[in-house]
């Protein structure tokens, strides 16, 4: 669908996205629109000038004024940015899904609601090393609970390349550490 320039005062325009607008003599237009007259202007008003200065005989009062002119008009064009809309704070987007998530699900959750795709050590920098480790240690709990042993759990982990605190792999110590008391360092 062509996009359509708007005469309003405002600024508003008929597209469908918020994009840049510039003023084209009465219209808004989508900047990608005019962004090439307006390259060709400033090109022809340089080969004006060029001519101006190495072709003195050949030019004319016209050619001397319409560089100076093309170009304070080029100075002077009228933009209308749209507005920015608010980011969601990630952070706590992904520390509150990491309350009730496993964090690959959290992933997908951001993928899929916040266009946001990233990785589990990305996860843990936006969302916090805690709040990764707390839902890590809720889900040892459930496994606790359903008779899978820590050792068990570490292999779990690694296969799923969940990092470790402090680098490394996960092991049954670790485990068993994050289980008794919520950190494994």
């Amino acid at each position: 669908m062509p996009d359509k320039p708007s005469t309003q005062p405002d600024g508003a325009t008929s597209t469908a996205e918020e994009e840049p607008l510039i003023r084209f003599g009465d219209n808004w237009v989508p900047a990608h629109r005019v962004w090439k007259k307006m390259e060709t202007a400033s090109a022809v008003a340089d080969v004006i000038e060029h001519f101006n200065t190495h072709f003195p005989h050949l030019s004319n009062e016209l050619t001397r004024k319409v560089v100076p002119t093309v170009r304070q008009r080029l100075k002077d064009v009228e933009v209308r940015m749209p507005k920015k809309t608010e980011a969601p704070d990630f952070a706590s987007v992904a520390a509150d899904l990491l309350d009730h998530m496993p964090p690959e699900d959290v992933l997908d959750e951001l993928a899929r609601d916040h266009n946001l795709h990233t990785d589990l050590r990305d996860l843990i920098a936006i969302a916090g090393e805690d709040a990764y480790l707390q839902a890590l240690r809720r889900e040892a709990l459930e496994y606790e609970q359903n008779r899978i042993l820590a050792e068990q759990t570490s292999l779990i982990w690694n296969e799923m390349s969940r990092p470790a605190p402090g680098g490394g792999l996960w092991n049954q110590q670790k485990v068993e550490q994050l289980i008794s008391d919520g950190n494994p360092n």
